[in-house]
């Protein structure tokens, strides 16, 4: 019994594999030798290999022992029958059991599809099997049903040709599935005829990791084995086969498998028979289904946007894979040569193929940066035709409707960095002139944030040619430009300041209205972003550090002059004003006096005098803040009542092309939410009648969180392009984030989601555990804890967990399941975008994931991540408290995963996600570099030098979460229970004042310094290791000599992750116990 056991095991495995060969000897040997009742089990997957191997008297052995053949018992047994009446032409048989099949699929499918339609998906191939039997039927008998019309009967098959091919691009592409429907089709179409269906299945074969049927396919094409052929020149080597599109795949193939050398051997041999072939005629019947515009260029409605000759294929094939064998460092002239002539040959042989000019133009950005060591002018000769062909790749990917991939955007930020570092160049500002004519002014709304971050550049070809830009995108979307222009025009740089304004005039020519409202909106949303209340208390709050704790009178009155002189100059506004001025401007006034005397004096007591009064009016509007829990519209932005079906768009919907949803009206109220910041919770109604909320938050530059969200919205689309990631629907959540000015914005609302802190607290008050448990075990056994040496913080932290169980998201998620389907769900949902954030986090260098900054969904389990504002590594650089670990993956995270924890889901999807960013290198560090280059983003790169301003921490400590209140020893809210002790954490200053210090420490124009410019290159240095897997080489690592590989990378991170000497040094509001 074992042993049949294990034989249909060993059938299993080679039905899945494809091994139909041995499986046919193993069920011959086999067959004979077991039980009937065990045969019955046996004869589906017996049958199916038969089939495959033309075997149809054993497949009738086989099929007759599934059941009688008038009244088989199952569905498979009676397609099987089908199948076989079907070869032996025996059509009204065929149709009555494929009838019989259905009737029995039938109530197997009910039961599935009302469970899971990805259970049921088998069943749903095997009724397309059915109805394609049906059409095979057809297809045979097609000249009895023309009437013996033999024209009218081809053209009745080349219809079914093509709706066979439709329908195969809209199945999952899982080579069980393309080979389940092939075998079938594969009765009346044999593989030569329809030769460009094998090949995509050969390719499917081989990025599916099944080489070996991807070798057979291939091999069964071409009709012998190219490998027999030794030496070029000989027929068959790659030249000579007969069938040169087959050819290609089979090299494709070798290259897949690690045999380069010998695969590009054989593309030279290759290339040059294609030279020789005449030019390809597009076949109907070998390319998708395409649609001929009215220009003449074929768009292709599959994948492949546009279907390049093969000779332009070859072509490229062979530039890519020279350039890819060479390393940067062996970059000689005649590679160059070489690649660049192997390019060049393919976009003239296919000047629409935005995939050719692609490659063409990133060889020559690796050329350019490659001379640039030693020779800047060969360099320079490359910048043009460079910026030549990204323009030409963004303009045919539009044409092409390949808008939205992730190389169209790459190509866009490319092209950027090109402009911005070289654009003063004659021939480079020729290009561009011409460039901009080529591509549709919609490709600019992407970069919108990059183009306006160098609005006040010093070179001033490149300031008249974004300025030129900016007007062009403003006649044609000017909302696109609203938010991001007013942002600039309230910057601290007086040039920036300029640059944007004369923008926004041009756009207040044609669209008048538009631009008053924007700016009322703006003016009026950073009004009741921050009130005057808050203000003052934050100033106050901050002048007293500087002043008691740091004895800096200069600093302390810088921080609070600009208020008196905003309220002398301003005056109040709104009665919310009015009420303040009424409560406090008697004191703050005479304060203010008390200031201006110690000025002309400096006279100590004058101060004094000046503190009696400032520390009264902060001892009351601290009384008097938390009683602020709702603002009514009217009274701290009338102006907003009346704002009613404005032209103004929702911020964050705009969308070229769609119809605008603009601002009906404000809600009359704003809910405060009790956090440090006091964000608020915005509602506009649209014109479409929706509800939009919004998170409006002061204290905060979110310009960075912007940039943040472009990268994700790329790394989106490369998961979605990648087979394997689409498949598990792996993304990272997103959400809007609109900049109102360099201190204040909108971010748009996420329903549904709890942070994690918030469901731990939930969870542990209804069962009465306090929430700081492990936190006071670690303080029972060390009270001393953060001055013990590392061995002896491990043994306290892992004292701490032995003590606990750590299971609470874990069965907060199964609690919250109404069923264990949607548990199953939730938690692989959880597992997999944990993985995801895991990976990009750590590319992007993100700190500070607290569990306040994790955010769970309800309903679908995904884990949503808030606060952007400390990346790369900054927190691992600073002074006090350094984060230690890559990315957040502590007990209570891994806990909530399978039972198998860390190994299953959360791996596998680290490993691929790793490996779509990987082999995006490209792309991903184009998106880098413009947001490391960028001027508004990279002064937060000069984190923790020795300079005062560069205190403990390395991020802004106004971040609106418990753990960060913590971290600045804010005492309230969740973090009272978290225990912390204020005393063990220095207070850093505002990142407003921080900023100040930064832009006068590299002037007014905002361009970077050197030492800016260093640690820019610095940081994309650590991220262009990161994607290559040399990120460890430093370490002194054993094995560190070479690049890892995915996997070995992924264990190293995740061995860095979980360590609990890395955990326990974290600081305690970032929760390393929990």
């Amino acid at each position: 019994m074992a042993h049949v056991e294990a034989a249909l095991g060993r059938l299993r495995c080679l039905a899945a594999l494809a091994e139909w060969e041995r499986l046919s000897v193993l069920c011959r040997a086999e067959w004979h030798q077991v039980e009937p009742h065990l045969r019955r089990e046996m004869a589906p997957i017996a049958a199916h290999g038969a089939w495959h191997m033309g075997q149809w008297d054993e497949m009738s052995v086989y099929v007759d022992s599934m059941g009688s053949t008038d009244r088989p018992g199952t569905s498979a047994g009676a397609f099987l029958t089908a199948v076989l009446a079907v070869r032996r032409g025996e059509y009204p048989t065929a149709k009555v059991a494929v009838d019989r099949a259905r009737e029995l699929l039938g109530t197997e499918l009910a039961a599935l599809v009302g469970e899971s339609y990805d259970r049921a998906y088998g069943d749903m191939v095997r009724v397309q099997q059915l109805t394609e039997l049906e059409e095979v039927i057809d297809y045979s008998l097609a000249p009895a049903l023309c009437n013996g019309d033999e024209v009218a009967a081809e053209e009745r098959r080349q219809l079914t040709r093509e709706m066979w091919r439709g329908r195969l691009r809209g199945v999952q592409r899982h080579v069980e599935v393309w080979q389940a429907l092939l075998s079938v089709r594969s009765l009346v179409l044999p593989q030569q005829e329809d030769t460009h269906t094998w090949l995509k299945f050969a390719s499917l074969c081989r990025k599916s990791g099944r080489v070996r049927q991807s070798r057979r396919t291939l091999l069964q094409l071409l009709q012998y084995d190219p490998m027999a052929v030794h030496g070029p020149g000989m027929p068959g080597f790659a030249a000579g086969s007969g069938k040169p599109h087959v050819m290609f795949g089979f090299l494709k193939h070798l290259w897949a498998t690690g045999d380069r050398d010998n695969a590009l051997h054989r593309l030279q041999d290759l290339v040059q028979e294609v030279a020789t072939l005449p030019p390809e005629q597009p076949n109907p019947s070998a390319l998708p289904v395409a649609v001929a515009t009215t220009s003449g260029t074929v768009v292709n409605k599959s994948t492949d946007a546009y279907r390049a000759p093969l000779i332009a294929r070859v072509h490229l094939r062979m530039g890519i894979w020279r350039w890819t064998v060479t390393s940067s460092e062996d970059l000689s002239e005649g590679v160059i040569e070489e690649v660049l002539g192997s390019l060049q040959l393919a976009t003239d042989r296919a000047q629409h193929w935005a995939k050719a000019w692609h490659n063409w133009a990133l060889f020559n950005v690796q050329v350019m940066e490659h001379y640039a060591r030693y020779d800047i002018q060969a360099a320079q000769r490359h910048v043009a035709p460079a910026v030549m062909g990204f323009f030409r790749s963004v303009a045919l990917g539009q044409a092409t409707g390949e808008v939205r991939t992730g190389a169209n955007l790459q190509d866009i930020l490319r092209l950027l960095t090109l402009w911005f570092n070289h654009g003063s160049a004659p021939d480079v500002e020729a290009a561009l002139q011409e460039g901009f004519g080529h591509v549709s002014i919609d490709t600019w709304l992407v970069v919108i944030p990059q183009v306006i971050a160098r609005i006040h550049t010093s070179q001033v070809v490149v300031r008249r040619l974004i300025h030129a830009l900016l007007v062009r995108v403003g006649r044609h979307h000017p909302q696109a430009l609203m938010y991001p222009l007013l942002v600039a025009c309230k910057s601290q740089s007086t040039f920036r300041r300029t640059a944007a304004m004369a923008v926004v005039e041009n756009v207040r020519q044609h669209s008048a209205t538009l631009v008053e409202q924007a700016q009322l909106v703006s003016q009026e949303l950073i009004r009741m972003a921050i009130l005057w209340h808050e203000m003052w208390h934050e100033a106050l709050e901050e002048a007293s550090r500087q002043y008691f704790g740091e004895s800096n009178v200069e600093a302390m009155l810088a921080t609070l002059l600009p208020l008196h002189e905003m309220m002398e100059a301003n005056g109040p506004t709104t009665l919310k004003e009015i009420a303040f001025v009424q409560a406090y401007g008697r004191e703050l006034a005479e304060a203010y006096e008390w200031c201006n005397r110690y000025r002309q004096s400096r006279r100590e007591a004058e101060l004094h005098q000046a503190w009696d009064l400032y520390y009264h009016v902060f001892k009351r509007i601290n009384k008097q803040l938390p009683s602020l829990t709702v603002l009514e519209l009217q009274y701290v932005a009338p102006a907003l009542v009346r704002a009613q079906g404005l032209e103004l768009a929702v911020p964050g919907t705009y969308l070229a092309g769609e119809p605008v949803v603009t601002i009906a009206a404000f809600a009359p109220q704003l809910t405060v939410i009790t956090s440090k910041q006091r964000p608020r919770k915005l509602t506009i109604h649209g014109s479409d009648g929706a509800e939009y909320m919004f998170l409006l938050k002061g204290h905060e530059d979110l310009r960075q969180d912007e940039r943040v969200m472009q990268l994700f919205g790329l790394v989106n689309t490369m998961l979605a392009n990648d087979r394997t990631t689409a498949e598990r629907d792996l993304s990272i959540a997103r959400y809007a984030v609109i900049p109102l000015s360099p201190n204040s914005g909108l971010i748009g609302w996420v329903p549904n989601c709890d942070t994690l802190h918030a469901l731990i607290r939930e969870y542990r008050d209804a069962r009465k555990i306090p929430l700081n448990v492990e936190h006071r075990l670690m303080l029972g056994m060390a009270p001393d804890f953060d001055h013990l040496t590392i061995i002896q913080k491990v043994e306290v932290f892992e004292h701490a967990l032995d003590s606990t169980s750590g299971e609470d998201v874990h069965k907060v998620l199964w609690l919250k399941s109404r069923n264990s389907e949607v548990w199953l769900d939730r938690r692989t949902t959880y597992t997999r975008s944990a993985a995801v954030m895991s990976m990009v986090g750590y590319l992007l260098g993100l700190g500070d994931r607290h569990p306040s900054n994790l955010m769970l969904d309800r309903y679908s389990g995904k884990l949503l991540h808030i606060d952007f504002g400390d990346c790369f590594e900054a927190s691992m650089n600073r002074e006090k408290f350094p984060e230690k670990v890559p990315f957040r993956l502590t007990r209570m995270m891994t806990k909530a995963m399978e039972v198998s924890g860390i190994e299953g889901n959360f791996r596998f999807t680290c490993e691929n996600v790793m490996r779509v960013l990987r082999s995006n290198k490209d792309s991903v560090m184009a998106m880098l570099e413009a947001f490391v280059h960028d001027p508004l983003i990279n002064w937060r790169l000069l984190n923790t030098t020795d300079a005062a301003a560069e205190t403990a921490l390395a991020r802004d400590p106004d971040q609106a979460t418990a753990a960060d209140q913590a971290e600045q020893g804010h005492l309230g809210g969740p973090t009272e229970v978290v225990g912390f002790h204020p005393e063990t954490m220095p207070s850093p200053p505002r990142r407003d004042a921080r900023e100040r210090e930064l832009l006068v420490a590299y002037g007014q124009l905002g361009d970077a310094n050197e030492v800016l410019n260093e640690r820019a290159v610095a940081v994309m240095k650590r991220m262009s290791d990161k994607l290559t897997g040399r990120d460890f080489m430093q370490d002194g690592l054993p094995g560190g000599g070479d690049s890892d590989s995915v996997q070995s990378q992924v264990q190293r991170l995740i061995l860095q992750a979980t360590s609990h000497e890395n955990l326990c040094q974290s600081y305690i509001g970032w929760c390393p116990f929990w």
